[in-house]
Parts: structure tokens; C-alpha cells; sequence
């Protein structure tokens, strides 16, 4: 009996591990940007992002926010602030993966962009997602490539917020598929670019076609801080009345990880 009872305080320890395997944990980055202009211009811009993870027993969640806000005066503060830029999105994926490879997700977001009339933007996505390459050397990645095909649906909201004519707008509703891709290419460890790609040919509303990349190189300051350079191009085929179909936004980042 003292024998029986020593293996099985011997076995415990081993019980409990495996019977509580390590925690996940969230992994992500918090970012930040900050132009200031003074002078013969008057001009303050913030941008801001965060992105996390997690996965746990096959499952993947994941979510990520970005948002920008800029004013500028005329030299000499006679005439109003002018809002530049004031708009924010919110995304929240989860995706449930079969094998290495396929992955299954849906996702939901909320979406804004005042100076381009958009009041809001909802989004619905189901679909599947293909992790084409994954190539890693030693404790950092070398090369990804993450493809989605999905199906998404939304309602644009729109408002005139500056100008002459203010007041609601007609919305529009969104049903399209959309094609859009992950990729990442490390240099080293230190320094490395990615790209973030998708295209949405709507089936709502024919002829109208939305897509946006976000190009990004980003170098290693320390152990958890990078400082990065962006940037980004939103087009949309059929925007609210009086804007421009394409905006374009470069911005330098400072991120930290955890």
C-alpha cells in the first residue's frame, strides 16, 4: 500500500498538466501616430491601431481597430478649424481551423468615415480561409501568405457632415464577395513588410466595386517596439455624391507588442 500511494503522488503532478494545459494567451500590437505642423500651417493629425489574437483548441479569435483624426487653420487663426480626417473601424473574426492549412471564419465590424459621408458602416462575412505559405526560421517568420474568399454583407449609412448642403443621403446596401489576402515577408528578424489586400465586386449594387490595401515596412527598435511606415489606399467605384472615389493615407507608427 505505501508503494501504491507513493506512484500515484509521483503520477499527480503529471495528471494535473495534462488535465490543465497551458492557458492561451492574447498576442498583439497597440500603435500610434502624431503630426504636428506649425507655422505657415496649422495642422495636427493622429492616427491610431491595435490588433490582437488568440487560439486555443483549433479555434482562432481575432480583432483589430484603426482610427484617424486631423484638423488644420489658416495661418493667422481668422478662419475656422477644418476637419481632415475623422473616421474609425472596428473588426472581430473568429475562425475555426480543419487541418494545417483551411480555416472556416465569419466576422462582424462597424465601420465610419465623416469626411467621406459614410455616417456608418455595418459587416457581415462568412467564409474560408487558405494559409498558402508559412515559412519560419528559427523564432520569427520568414514568409505568409493568408487568402480569403468570403461572403459579405453590410448597410452604408451616409451623411453630409461638411460642406454646404449638410444632412442624411441615400445609403446603399452592400452584398458582395470578397477576395482578400494576408502576406508578410521578413528580411530578418529586425525588419519586414506586409501587405493587407481585398476587393469587393458587388452583386447589390452592379457596376460598384470597393478595395483597400494596406502596405506597411516596419523595423525593430527592441524587443517589443517597432517603428513602422504605412500605407494605405481605400477606392470605392460609386462613393456618396461630391467625393473623390479614391483616398490615400501615409502615416509613420510606433507599436508596441505584447
Amino acid at each position: 500500500m505505501r508503494s501504491l500511494a507513493l506512484l500515484l503522488a509521483a503520477l499527480a503532478p503529471l495528471a494535473a498538466s495534462a488535465e490543465d494545459p497551458k492557458p492561451a494567451e492574447w498576442k498583439g500590437t497597440v500603435g500610434a501616430g502624431l503630426i504636428v505642423l506649425t507655422g505657415n500651417s496649422d495642422t495636427t493629425t493622429f492616427t491610431g491601431g491595435a490588433a490582437a489574437s488568440r487560439e486555443t483548441l483549433g479555434w482562432i479569435m481575432s480583432t483589430k481597430a484603426a482610427g484617424a483624426y486631423g484638423r488644420t487653420r489658416q495661418p493667422g487663426g481668422g478662419a475656422a478649424a477644418t476637419t481632415t480626417a475623422l473616421n474609425g473601424a472596428f473588426q472581430l473574426r473568429l475562425d475555426r481551423k480543419l487541418g494545417e492549412i483551411w480555416t472556416v471564419y465569419a466576422l462582424g465590424g462597424l465601420e465610419f468615415d465623416h469626411v467621406a459621408a459614410v455616417e456608418y458602416r455595418t459587416l457581415a462575412e462568412l467564409g474560408g480561409s487558405a494559409q498558402w505559405i508559412d515559412v519560419k526560421e528559427a523564432d520569427w517568420q520568414k514568409v505568409a501568405l493568408r487568402v480569403d474568399l468570403g461572403l459579405r454583407y453590410g448597410y452604408e449609412a451616409r451623411r453630409a457632415y461638411y460642406g454646404t448642403a449638410l444632412g442624411a443621403l441615400p445609403g446603399a446596401e452592400l452584398v458582395a464577395p470578397r477576395l482578400g489576402l494576408a502576406f508578410r515577408y521578413g528580411f530578418s528578424k529586425e525588419v519586414f513588410f506586409t501587405e493587407e489586400a481585398e476587393v469587393l465586386p458587388t452583386v447589390s449594387d452592379s457596376g460598384r466595386v470597393l478595395a483597400k490595401s494596406v502596405s506597411k515596412l516596419s523595423s525593430r527598435l527592441g524587443a517589443a517596439v517597432t517603428l513602422g511606415v504605412g500605407y494605405t489606399v481605400v477606392h470605392d467605384t460609386r462613393p456618396a455624391e461630391g467625393k473623390e472615389k479614391t483616398d490615400t493615407a501615409l502615416a509613420a507608427l510606433l507599436e508596441v507588442g505584447f
